[in-house]
């Protein structure tokens, strides 16, 4: 699925606008841990006093985040994304720690706005592969400082994440499916509202339609649990029940009006989550992909390794340190 990229743009400045921390959310609480706060702290222990530190496609600044918890105070972050960030952590630093960091938002990869020769290391973490790589390698060694250091985290075609991307993507295709339960839940706003009133619950008595979408909303309600329960990644069927109750609670309090507006704004939820998902599986690098990109970088399949976290497949490592003049650019 080809998403155009002020698509992508506008769907994840959403999502970093409610200030989540990172992307791996339901792996993870408001900071990275284990394996991949290991890899990062590893990558940034080798920095000189001084050293200036790049994060490709930021979002809310999980990297920088680590950096400024385990680095010298001298070192800094410029940390770039396409999407505008939000990160609501760093109201809590010290004015000196927020000097050390500097969010570009709106920015992409493929043009970045730094000098030559400026960075001693460039990081991604679930990010590097989603850009024009033609474009955005060539711009990360021209950035990078000769003898400096790129690491990145990708995504791994065989990974938990991207596995359970997939399996939450079906559960969406069921909710948003014609007849399915949001568009049930929608038909159910109209009576529920009408029930508010002696009048309306009068008139419903003997509306036989209204309750033909009742007992087809009430037996897709049952079909969502049962799909959750048996789901490993139950997450969107169980929010979304929770999310449909609430608004046709809404509908007897409210109104319809104020109702449907709640449900435009969890089609729309729906809608960017398919988007993140989707691209989330379709740009997950097998190994053939993640050794193309390390020989862009100018390394090898000896620079990747697989990331495991509590015994789970969590991505692509990678650790590499370009030779100017040596690298093969990716087509």
């Amino acid at each position: 699925m080809e998403i155009h990229v002020d698509v992508r743009k506008a769907v994840w400045s959403r999502y970093w606008s409610h200030g989540i921390a990172h992307s791996c959310g339901g792996s993870y609480g408001n900071r990275y841990e284990g394996s991949l706060a290991r890899f990062w702290r590893t990558a940034c222990a080798g920095l000189r006093p001084g050293a200036r530190m790049l994060d490709i496609a930021t979002g809310n600044g999980a990297v920088p985040q680590l950096l400024l918890a385990h680095t010298a105070n001298s070192i800094s972050c410029d940390a770039i994304d396409l999407a505008q960030p939000e990160p609501r952590w760093i109201a809590g630093l010290s004015r000196h720690k927020r000097a050390r960091i500097q969010f570009h938002g709106q920015q992409p990869a493929e043009m970045l706005p730094f000098p030559d020769a400026r960075f001693d290391l460039v990081s991604s973490q679930y990010g590097l592969e989603y850009t024009d790589l033609g474009r955005s390698v060539p711009e990360i060694l021209r950035v990078l400082r000769p003898g400096g250091t790129v690491c990145l985290i990708t995504h791994h075609a065989d990974a938990r994440p991207v596995r359970l991307a997939a399996a939450e993507l079906a559960h969406l295709d069921w909710l948003q499916a014609p007849a399915g339960l949001l568009e049930t839940a929608g038909a159910m706003i109209e009576p529920m509202a009408r029930a508010a009133t002696d009048a309306g619950r009068a008139s419903l008595s003997g509306d036989a339609a209204a309750h033909a979408v009742r007992t087809r909303f009430n037996a897709l309600q049952q079909e969502a649990a049962g799909l959750a329960a048996g789901s490993a990644c139950p997450d969107a069927l169980a929010e979304m029940r929770a999310a449909l109750g609430q608004v046709l609670n809404v509908a007897a309090g409210q109104g319809a009006g104020t109702a449907y507006e709640a449900l435009s704004l969890l089609a729309q939820a729906l809608a960017d989550s398919r988007v993140r998902l989707q691209e989330l599986c379709d740009y997950a690098l097998d190994e053939a992909g993640a050794i193309s990109l390390a020989a862009a970088l100018g390394g090898s399949a000896r620079n990747i390794e697989p990331l495991f976290d509590n015994g789970m497949l969590m991505g692509w490592s990678m650790k590499l340190r370009p030779v100017r003049g040596a690298v093969r650019i990716l087509a």
